[in-house]
């Protein structure tokens, strides 16, 4: 291993006025260290939770696998992935149990090892907190030689809070094929794809000392090391970041060993909004704007990539008022700043659009691409919300309203969520459903305050997951806060009683009830790897049961609860259980259909089932009348349209004989419509609308 000197000077590689770093303050970025080992049963699952930030954040996370501790020690014919600077690391950290996350080196709540669960949130409170520095990479690699060198360059932005910083660099590989312990479904693996494995530091373990880390401080040092040949160096990545002594990492960058580099090819600025609520017809305008920091005059590529939206909606690109193709090549003059606005208009077809504008210099193909990401939401009444390590059930939800009919529902992950629900765009939003399953937390302050305004608001959640409960039940281990807590006591209206086991296999849907009494038993499914843990619970008035598990009805396992402004659904045993995938269907379907109040509720209908008359004339093309019949307290109509949407409310006092509706302006269709009182949502009925 070989350290370079202090450089006064840009690189030769680069032109006059390029850089590695920009002038501008860079947003923090964190470094996400996972222990992990080849006999360590959950750390698939630590891999799939890192791999899922890493989508989500882009290039502001590295993760490092650190393979380390007991499970890391292999049998006879099997790879070793220790490394004496992973040993040190862990060492070092209070790793107490595999997998384990260190984020940033950051002590959290005194902790500087963090469970899988906590990783999300722990990234996203690192990822809001400012940076003092910029920091950039470049590496080349000499296939001869087999020589790795790397450029670091550093600009302090602001001073550095304790001004003891030290530049770290390391070399990972990706792609390597090995054994693996896993306690997931799939079970253990033979050839499991190991990626982001440290095999050294090219500096020394803990770094090599900045010295001066005052505001305008610039600072380039280079390194060098000789790769062995038993390493792919196409798979390759160096790693490098800027921290306190043995603690708080400040920034971070990861580039390709092989001809990677953060030059710098502009400044990308996007909108405050990037994820907003469109409407069919609607033009919906996104705006950047794009800086030349080059140093001379350039060329860009210009590129936007539509991920799921429907193929029927339209978008386009315009730059400083002359619209471009797709992709499209534009001239920047030095130092010049030219604005980009994305245009995504939708149409009937409801569905959620993801947009990536790609800005890549054509001069400098090396240099890493600007990238900004825009979604819209469009003409969606109902949405499955999946936590990160549930994506594989989010499949049964979408099964479940299509069995329901609905026909403007939308999945997205929670991350997705959180984004639109900040940006203020889920007020179209009827109906949740909450695929937590068997994830870590189950809840986070900042999901359950969306939910909260959403319920508050008149909308309707169904939950599903087991370990809920006990997440909140203040266990050893458990993820719950104050917020959290009170969620689930005040909102999902449960007390949390037993964690349950294996021996609650058998779901029973209580029979009586309104609305899931005609759903069939199931057995439980061992889909968590001898982890199943339907959860037991005590339902809070005026929330009651739906489901107990064999023949004891006081081991409640699911409830439902309607308190006039919202309905909630919780199970506390995830469809996903259900060895009957019918089952599992219908607990979703059977959610919309109560949400919408197409299935009745006997002990809401009782004022509100002999009020409400049939529509006539039916078919209708103008206006319908609807016969009242000794309604004896003020109620309010609800018109919902084949999606599930409510879509017309109107009063109706008490003692009314009659309701005259205006229809022309429906397009043709089956509607129905209900009473809605303070007790509840009576019986739908239907009309039909033709042209």
């Amino acid at each position: 291993m070989k350290h370079a000197l202090l450089l006064l000077a840009v690189l030769p590689a680069m032109a006059q006025g390029q850089s590695l770093v920009s002038t501008s303050n860079q947003s923090r970025t964190v470094l996400l260290e996972d222990f992990t080992g080849i006999h360590c049963g959950y750390c698939p699952e630590g891999h799939a939770i890192a791999a899922a930030l890493e989508a989500q954040h882009g290039p502001r996370i590295a993760v490092v696998g650190v393979h380390a501790g007991p499970y890391a020690t292999p049998a006879t014919g099997e790879p070793d992935f220790r490394t004496t600077d992973g040993n040190a690391i862990d060492s070092y950290f209070t790793i107490g149990g595999y997998p384990a996350g260190v984020i940033s080196r950051h002590l959290f709540n005194g902790a500087d090892d963090l469970g899988r669960g906590a990783w999300e949130g722990a990234v996203n409170e690192m990822l809001a907190l400012p940076s003092p520095v910029n920091l950039g990479v470049a590496s080349a690699f000499d296939a001869g030689t087999r020589e790795l060198t790397v450029t670091v360059e550093l600009l302090y932005t602001a001073d550095s809070p304790a001004g003891e910083d030290y530049i770290s660099v390391l070399l990972t590989e990706n792609g390597i094929v090995g054994p693996q312990t896993d306690y997931g479904p799939s079970g253990n693996h033979t050839d499991y794809e190991h990626n982001h494995v440290l095999r050294t530091y090219i500096t020394p373990t803990w770094g090599e000392a900045v010295g001066t880390t005052a505001q305008g401080t610039s600072v380039i040092r280079t390194y060098t090391f000789t790769v062995p040949e038993e390493w792919n160096a196409a798979n390759c990545d160096v790693v490098a970041f800027v921290s306190e002594d043995h603690s708080d990492v400040y920034q971070v960058r990861e580039v390709p060993a092989i001809g990677g580099t953060t030059l710098v090819v502009g400044e990308l600025v996007g909108p405050a909004l990037t994820h907003v609520a469109g409407s069919n017809g609607q033009n919906t305008v996104f705006n950047s704007t794009l800086t030349n920091v080059l140093g001379g005059d350039a060329d860009y590529q210009v590129t936007l990539t539509s991920y799921g939206s429907p193929v029927t909606w339209a978008s386009s690109m315009v730059v400083d008022g002359t619209p471009i193709a797709n992709p499209g090549t534009i001239a920047v003059a030095d130092a010049a700043t030219v604005t980009i606005a994305v245009q995504v208009t939708p149409d009937a077809a409801p569905g959620i659009g993801r947009y990536v504008l790609s800005i890549a210099s054509v001069n400098d193909p090396g240099a890493p691409v600007l990238e900004q990401e825009f979604n819209v939401i469009s003409g969606i009444t109902d949405l499955i919300v999946t936590h990160t390590g549930a994506e594989q059930w989010e499949q049964l939800y979408i099964d479940g309203l299509e069995q329901a009919g609905n026909q403007a529902y939308a999945a997205t992950s929670k991350a997705k969520f959180l984004r639109f629900g900040a940006d203020g765009a889920l007020g179209g939003i009827n109906n949740l459903y909450v695929n937590v399953s068997w994830t870590f937390p189950s809840l986070t302050d900042d999901e359950v305050a969306l939910l909260i305004a959403h319920m508050d608001g008149g909308g309707d959640v169904m939950i599903a997951g087991q370990d809920i409960g006990w997440d909140q039940s203040g266990a050893t281990g458990s993820y719950g806060t104050p917020a959290t807590q009170s969620f689930y006591a005040s909102y999902m209206h449960a007390t949390f009683v037993a964690d349950g086991s294996s021996a609650n296999n058998l779901v029973n849907f209580l029979d009586a009830d309104a609305v899931f009494g005609t759903v069939p038993n199931s057995t439980v499914a061992n889909v968590f790897a001898n982890n199943t843990y339907p959860e037991e619970i005590t339902p809070i008035a005026p929330a009651v049961g739906i489901l107990h598990y064999g023949t004891n009805v006081n081991k409640i396992g699911a409830l439902r609860c309607d308190n006039g402004t919202y309905k909630v659904v919780y199970f506390g045993v995830g469809p996903e259980q259900m060895n009957n995938a019918a089952v599992g269907r219908a607990m979703v379907q059977l959610s919309h259909d109560w949400f919408y109040g197409v299935v009745s509720v006997d002990e809401l209908d009782g004022q509100l089932a002999n009020a409400l008359g049939q529509a006539y004339p039916v078919p209708a093309s103008d206006r319908i009348t609807i016969p009242l019949n000794e309604l004896t307290e003020a109620a309010e109509l609800n018109v919902f349209d084949a999606s599930g949407r409510c879509i017309l409310r109107q009063r109706v006092g008490a003692g009314a004989t009659v309701i005259d509706i205006d229809v022309a302006g429906l397009e043709p269709g089956v509607y129905r419509y209900a009473l809605r009182s303070v007790q509840g949502l009576g019986t739908a009925r239907a009309f039909q609308v033709i042209r």
